[in-house]
């Protein structure tokens, strides 16, 4: 529980005592101002004490004033801090409901308690079900914790199973009105005060591998000190031992763990003593052995301080009875150093005090992808780069300022091919001289390579930064679509009253082809957001690249040259015919630009196979056989610095361009391709050129989709050139809308369906459900006015309200993505009482989409919004008339 001083200081409760305090102030000045009229006689006295009063009304009114507008924001920081970040954060009341949370908790969570889904999904160990039960502890006593908890999530809809992550996990208790978070602004009514659960998950899975990584290598490191040649141990001032290596261990016959917290002494022989606390000693002590064996050595002893604390470190080199054997021991424990210096997992530079390099060992010179002669005597500040120089300057200051230390830092070597990101550990190289002195001499530098992890690092943020986009961008184009759709669909109601000769028909054509315009930008954000809706089909793709070289080489100009270099057995590709005509366009396209109007385009196709699962950002590619499609120019290629951002939307470097594109152009071809169930890399090299290279999915035949690939069709343009070719079997031809957008003949853009009988229209009851007002009025007057009776509904809701007083319909159209219950949801709802109802779902996103949100369910028909007038009603007549399904 909080203490009382701390509940009155909250912004709610200072408001409250300021209005008490205003109300007081303003009963005592009207009080004085009756006194003022009652006794006439003490005017003075009461003009007085009126305006002090007055005065103190008006000072209280200025308080009062600021701690309403300090209450009003205390609870607006909810959706602030809710809202404005990526990672998972949710408030949740006592129950465990949620009462604000983010799109990723959405996500991550569903409807879950937040305890109740880190203990479905903990992962097993003792110190992991700690950390759990220090959170259960923290709600119960509404206090604060953070803790790390390791968790095994299911991620059925990237097809990842039992995959574990870690999450740093911070819950602490908030205090809240509850009119803070519904009502929004400050309400000075009396509401009961509640506490609130406030959480954040923050995925630290790729700093956890990394932590992993460096801790495989330091176990390298102290596996390759245990194992040398040469025994090692740390002493106190007491020459109580505090570190001995495995070697001193079994030089005296016992585990490592026997010898920590016992003297030195212990393990001398009769009559031998320490020497005494020199900086520097060597010579020759027996040493007593856990068989009663009295054993020579070679001591080197050197004193050194530890956080404030005088301590000795010592060499042992074992077996040294005479000097001959001293020496051949002693070759071949350099020997053994010498190999385990050029076979250390990891890279080891000596250095001189001004940075040049003395030595390295081979994995040094493999991350610096040089040869010795190109590193000897050179300076290290040479291959790093340049704004790194400081920091690594000021690391060398502190190793050599306080030797019994190392420092570390992560730098990025410049090799020849590209940079190289290692984490590097420094530590001070002393030399020893006889008289017992020693002086700093240089530093060994220990190289780790983390470029592969750092890569994994920022492909996991890339593929987040995609994923947060791409969600973004399906939501605003599905905002869009339903304005288009409205816009549309009233230029349509219009253009029946203004015909071909009517002054306005000009007028409303321009809008109308200006509105599907915008529904090509949209498409184009849903492309990139994988929920546009695609006809795939099976296509030969060397007859597609066939029928798609002239439109190429109208694009590109006479003085580019297009290339095509076909591989054999390609097989079939599962694509929908446009999109992917549209995908080499835009490629087209991008590649004209880099090139200036003057180059080599070349297309080629060859096969490939992907033996084992490819992880493509947050996605696994399965393994099988890939058709790759790689689509190079001779351009200027992309800087390094945009090669992240190229498949953003919107981003373009060519804003200043006249006629310059969205940069929509890129964002489309990664959407459709990624929904193909493929994936696209890019190489390039500024000056040289760039090559994009598509890979596909392979299919052997044709046969199971039942089409035939001879019959085309060929849509032209104002001038009668052929603009595009498309199979005659494609599920969607191209509309009237797409004909606008494409700059092709408009003279059938008005509505020219099909009007019902009288008592067809008489027979027919449609519920049209749509929570979009404009659209709604459309959908409802466009269908009254070919003779339909129509109902509409703003929520599923509100029809199925209506519908339990009349459910004599024939048919129900509605919205898939609507507040609260979804299209979805209510035709599967209507169709358990109506089996009999006809059923079109209305979405911009893909049929695809909706179908799996239906479980598969087929019974109903789709219209892809945004529609026009004439869409709208053929496809009612269709289905009403079973000419045409889906």
């Amino acid at each position: 529980m909080l203490c009382n001083s701390k509940i009155n200081n909250r912004p709610d409760k200072l408001l409250q005592s300021r209005l008490i305090k205003l109300a007081f102030s303003l009963v005592t000045l009207t009080t004085a101002i009756i006194l003022l009229f009652l006794y006439p006689e003490y005017h003075l006295y009461l003009i007085a004490l009126t305006a002090v009063l007055a005065s103190l009304c008006l000072l209280q009114t200025i308080k009062t004033l600021d701690a309403g507008e300090e209450a009003i924001s205390y609870g607006g920081f909810a959706n602030e801090i809710i809202y404005n970040d990526f990672q998972p954060k949710r408030i949740e009341n006592a129950l465990g409901e949620a009462i604000i949370q983010n799109d990723p908790a959405k996500d991550l969570i569903k409807t879950l308690p937040v305890l109740n889904f880190l203990e479905q999904n903990l992962a097993e160990g003792s110190a992991n079900k700690a950390n759990f039960y220090r959170l259960q502890t923290a709600c119960l006593n509404l206090t604060k914790e953070k803790t790390v908890l390791s968790l095994v999530l299911h991620r059925e809809q990237d097809k990842i199973f039992n995959d574990l992550e870690w999450f740093e996990i911070t819950v602490r208790p908030i205090y809240l009105k509850k009119t803070d978070i519904f009502e929004g602004p400050f309400s000075i009514k009396k509401i009961k005060k509640e506490t609130y659960l406030y959480w954040s998950l923050k995925n630290i899975t790729a700093a956890k591998n990394m932590e992993d990584v460096f801790q495989v290598e330091r176990k390298s490191l102290h596996d390759f000190i245990d194992d040398l040649p040469v025994g090692l141990y740390t002493v106190d001032k007491d020459s109580t031992i505090e570190y001995a290596n495995r070697s001193f261990a079994d030089f005296l016959g016992l585990p490592c763990e026997e010898l920590s917290g016992r003297a030195l002494s212990d393990f001398l022989a009769t009559n031998e003593t320490l020497p005494g606390r020199r900086d520097l000693w060597h010579g020759r002590l027996h040493f007593a052995t856990a068989d009663n064996n009295v054993n020579e050595a070679f001591v080197f002893q050197q004193s050194c301080r530890e956080n404030q604390n005088i301590k000795m470190r010592g060499v042992v080199i074992t077996s040294l009875p005479t000097s001959d054997e001293l020496k051949d021991d002693m070759e071949h424990a350099y020997d053994k150093i010498s190999w385990l210096f050029n076979y250390a997992p990891v890279g080891i530079i000596f250095v001189s005090l001004d940075g040049q390099i003395l030595n390295c060992n081979p994995k040094a010179y493999e991350l610096f992808n040089r040869k010795e002669e190109e590193l000897s005597r050179q300076s290290i500040f040479s291959f790093i780069k340049e704004e790194e120089t400081a920091a690594l300057k000021k690391a060398f200051e502190h190793v050599r300022q306080n030797p019994q230390r190392s420092s570390n830092l992560e730098i990025h070597l410049t090799t020849h091919a590209k940079e190289a990101v290692v984490s590097l550990y420094i530590s001070a190289m002393q030399r020893f001289h006889a008289a017992g002195a020693a002086s700093a001499e240089g530093f060994v530098l220990y190289l780790i390579d983390a470029t592969k992890q750092k890569n994994l690092e920022l492909q996991f943020a890339q593929a987040q930064k995609m994923q947060a986009v791409g969600q973004l961008a399906g939501g605003v184009a599905h905002d869009f679509n339903n304005l288009l759709t409205a816009m549309i669909g009233f230029t349509d109601l219009l253009l029946q009253r203004h015909g071909v000769g009517d002054p306005s028909f000009a007028d409303l054509i321009q809008i109308k082809q200006n509105a599907n315009r915008a529904a090509g930008l949209v498409r184009q954000l849903l492309a990139f957001s994988r929920k546009q809706p695609l006809q795939p089909k099976l296509i030969d793709i060397t007859e597609n690249f066939a029928e798609l070289s002239h439109m190429l080489k109208r694009i590109l100009g006479e003085q580019i040259t297009l290339k095509f270099r076909h591989g054999s057995d390609l097989g079939f590709i599962r694509v929908d015919p446009v999109q992917f005509s549209q995908v080499i366009i835009n490629l087209a396209v991008n590649a004209k630009d880099a090139m200036e109007g003057n180059g080599t385009l070349t297309i080629s196709t060859h096969t490939d196979v992907l033996a084992e699962p490819y992880q493509f950002g947050d996605d696994t590619i399965k393994p099988g056989e890939f058709v790759i499609i790689d689509v190079s120019d001779t351009g200027c290629g992309i800087p390094p610095e945009n090669m992240n951002r190229i498949f953003d939307p919107f981003f373009s470097t060519k804003q200043n361009v006249v006629g310059s594109g969205t940069g929509l152009g890129l964002a489309m071809v990664y959407g459709i391709v990624r929904q193909t169930e493929g994936f696209i890399k890019v190489d390039s090299e500024v000056g040289r050129g760039t090559t994009f290279s598509i890979h596909l999915p392979r299919f052997e035949s044709d046969a199971e989709e039942g089409e035939t690939l001879d019959s085309k069709e060929v849509v032209t343009g104002k001038d009668g050139t052929p603009i595009i070719t498309v199979q005659e079997k494609i599920a969607a031809p191209v509309t009237i809308n797409q004909k606008i957008l494409l700059g092709l003949n408009v003279s059938n853009a008005i509505d020219r369906s099909h009007t019902p009988t009288s008592k067809e229209a008489e027979n027919t009851r449609i519920l049209f459900v749509e929570d979009e007002d404009s659209v709604r009025t459309f959908g409802v007057r466009a269908l009254k006015k070919k003779g339909y009776e129509v109902v509409g509904c703003n929520s599923a809701e509100n029809a199925l309200d209506y519908m339990e007083k009349d459910p004599n319909f024939n048919m129900l159209i509605t919205d898939m993505v609507m507040p609260g219950m979804t299209g979805a949801q209510l035709t599967k709802i209507i169709k358990d009482k109506l089996p009999e109802i006809k059923v079109i779902l209305a979405s911009g996103y893909s049929e695809e989409i909706v179908r799996q949100e239906l479980d598969n369910f087929d019974d109903f028909d789709f219209i892809t919004k945004p529609y026009s007038l004439g869409d709208l009603t053929a496809k009612v007549f269709d289905v009403l008339n079973k000419n045409v399904k889906g």
